[in-house]
């Protein structure tokens, strides 16, 4: 009998089915298209055994059964679990390892409760080779069942740079699935930020391919260590087999989403969470499909280029990153209130750390910030992070009126200029806003001044 089963053999199914073999433990492979499970059979031994009908797949399982499902979100994993019902016993678990909406999550946990059915839902992180080699791992929903099937998953998770396995038990129910939507959002941040910092190093700076390659490539030796620091100096160095230009001159700048974002927009809106810079960042790809793009270039005279632009940009790049998991976290703190949830920060940043598309050094800085203060209410309340502001502010600042002044867009750098002058700024004008909607809808405020609720009876001059 297998230890593990994986439903879904395609690319990242089949990966992830290798990696747990590869770690000590006996799995069995399903999959409805048989040329998936054909592929999987290329490698068959007694501890990877494929199976091509549902009953040989759950009859080969060791109870209590452990079933990781890693197929197309939505309703192929409705119709998948309706499919195992009937063939489960009461306290088998099953995993969700696609990218599902926490609120199906939240619903398939009930339904398999129901009916002694332990449900997880993971997110899972890190691609087509994180898969095989180490993936970030999410998991949210029954907590026993997690703790029973923690050892394998273990196993797998990437690592570490201290050895500790990217996988931790995130919350009850949907909330696995919730971080990994944030995680999404992130990415799309810190993306759009490199972008923004890319744009500006090109077109003030004139720095050609080769040479923001080499930035980048250092810039990830030190603080600014990150995954996408690292793919961000190797996509600049590649050329084209077609061309031998540099791909990036070739590539068409319009950039796809698949909808992890907008998921995370749509929430932040119900919770009323600040995140300017994963907004930005979202809108920043809407925009780019409806450019026109029939404006001339900027022309920025390369003498005007500041002598310490690329110093200036790190730490602008650095502060703004570090806003974007902020507002990741900030995002997480209001969800767990709001949906009840005990979350472990610390633990999140743990499971990002290694493995996942958004990890870097930083993180490493972030999980000491919330063992520091579980309760952390932002993270630039945290002493090294209220450091970083300070030191990186000027330089963030001074990065976002050289754009503004070449006529080049910083959508998210400005969005986290924004939020650190606003987050903790005790005179926003707001109160004009408030005065306004009294006036003309009687909608009435609150005062500095003494508690209570208020209306005045508006005057006009005549």
């Amino acid at each position: 009998m297998q230890q593990f089963g994986v439903i879904g053999l395609s690319v990242m199914g089949k990966n992830l089915a290798l990696n747990v073999k590869n770690h000590g433990y006996s799995v069995s492979g399903f999959s409805i298209d048989k040329p998936e499970v054909d592929a999987l059979a290329k490698y068959e031994d007694k501890d990877l055994k494929p199976t091509y009908t549902w009953e040989e797949f759950v009859n080969s399982l060791e109870k209590p059964r452990k079933i990781l499902v890693q197929i197309m979100a939505g309703k192929p994993v409705d119709e998948t679990l309706q499919k195992l019902l009937p063939l489960l016993d009461k306290g088998d678990i099953v995993i969700d390892g696609g990218n599902s909406n926490f609120y199906d999550t939240n619903r398939r946990y009930e339904e398999m409760e129901k009916h002694g059915i332990h449900f997880i839902g993971m997110g899972v992180s890190g691609g087509e080779e994180g898969a095989l080699n180490g993936p970030a791992l999410m998991p949210g929903g029954d907590e026993k069942a997690y703790e029973e099937v923690s050892p394998i998953l273990e196993a797998m998770a990437a690592k570490t740079p201290t050895g500790q396995p990217c996988v931790g038990y995130i919350g009850p129910a949907g909330s696995g699935h919730y971080v990994k939507m944030v995680h999404n959002g992130i990415e799309y941040g810190i993306m759009q930020i490199i972008s923004e910092v890319y744009d500006v190093l090109r077109t003030v700076g004139h720095y050609s391919n080769d040479e923001m390659s080499e930035i980048f490539k250092n810039w990830d030796k030190g603080a600014l260590q990150a995954y996408l620091i690292e793919i961000t100096a190797k996509v600049l160095k590649q050329k084209d087999n077609l061309t031998d230009d540099h791909i990036i001159d070739h590539i068409l700048n319009e950039a796809s989403y698949k909808g992890t974002g907008n998921w995370m927009l749509e929430d932040a809106i119900r919770l009323g969470a600040p995140i300017t810079v994963i907004a930005e960042a979202v809108l920043a790809r809407f925009m780019s499909k409806a450019t026109l793009r029939d404006d001339p270039e900027p022309k920025i005279d390369p003498e005007k280029a500041p002598k310490d632009l690329v110093d200036q940009l790190a730490k602008a790049l650095y502060l703004a990153m570090a806003v974007s998991y902020g507002q990741g976290f900030e995002q997480l703190t209001m969800a767990a209130k709001a949906y009840n949830w005990r979350l472990h920060y610390s633990t999140i940043a743990q499971n990002w750390e290694a493995g996942c598309i958004i990890r870097s050094q930083m993180l490493h800085d972030i999980k000491f910030a919330y063992n520091a203060d579980k309760d952390l209410p932002n993270l630039f309340k945290a002493p090294f992070f209220d450091k970083v502001k300070k030191e990186n502010i000027s330089a963030l600042r001074e990065v976002v009126k050289i754009a503004a002044d070449a006529g080049v867009p910083t959508p998210t750098l400005s969005a986290a200029l924004n939020y650190l002058e606003s987050i903790f700024n005790p005179r926003l004008p707001q109160n004009i806003i408030q005065g306004q909607r009294d006036y003309f809808g009687a909608h009435t405020y609150q005062r500095n001044d003494r508690p209570g609720t208020f209306h005045t009876e508006w005057y006009e001059e005549k």
